[in-house]
């Protein structure tokens, strides 16, 4: 057999195995997750944005920017966008996306922080991560957070 039947089979058998298994699947299930520990928001109405689903009455959003929804916030520092935001009330997880910002957060877990030179004052943070350059993280307490960074210049001071 040759390399090009070989891939052909494999390829085959692939397409048929995922359309069996999908119809496996059901439309509707019985069971009830109940609710999370750790969904809250802060927010009485839904985020405003997103795709919607063709053939659906409902509409898919994705999280608004800077609110903290179902426990994560995305903080966008863009093009347009003000350098200066705060999130009193924090959140369990807050990413920060851009570059030459100051934000201020409430009580927050993790703090991602994606882009260079950005200023982030939170009370306390369990867990920084910080993808870019030249970031400070100021805590009001002394205790260190886990710090991952992939970048240099990054670190951790108290206000």
């Amino acid at each position: 057999m040759t390399t090009t039947s070989t891939l052909m089979i494999s390829l085959v058998t692939a397409v048929a195995l995922g359309a069996g298994l999908a119809g496996c699947t059901s439309a509707s299930s019985t069971i009830d997750p109940g609710p999370s520990a750790t969904t809250t928001s802060t927010t009485t109405a839904p985020p405003a944005g997103g795709p919607s689903i063709a053939g659906s009455a409902s509409t898919a959003t994705d999280p608004a920017d800077d609110t903290c929804v179902d426990g994560f916030a995305w903080m966008q520092f863009g093009d347009g966008e003000p350098r200066t935001k705060t999130l009193p009330d924090g959140c369990d997880t807050v990413i920060v996306n851009g570059s030459d910002a100051e934000l201020t957060l409430g009580p927050t877990r993790v703090v991602v922080v994606m882009g260079d030179r950005n200023s982030v004052d939170v009370p306390r943070v369990d867990q920084v991560d910080a993808m870019g350059d030249d970031n400070t993280i100021r805590l009001d307490d002394d205790l260190q957070p886990l710090l991952n960074t992939d970048g240099t210049g990054n670190v951790v001071t108290t206000r």
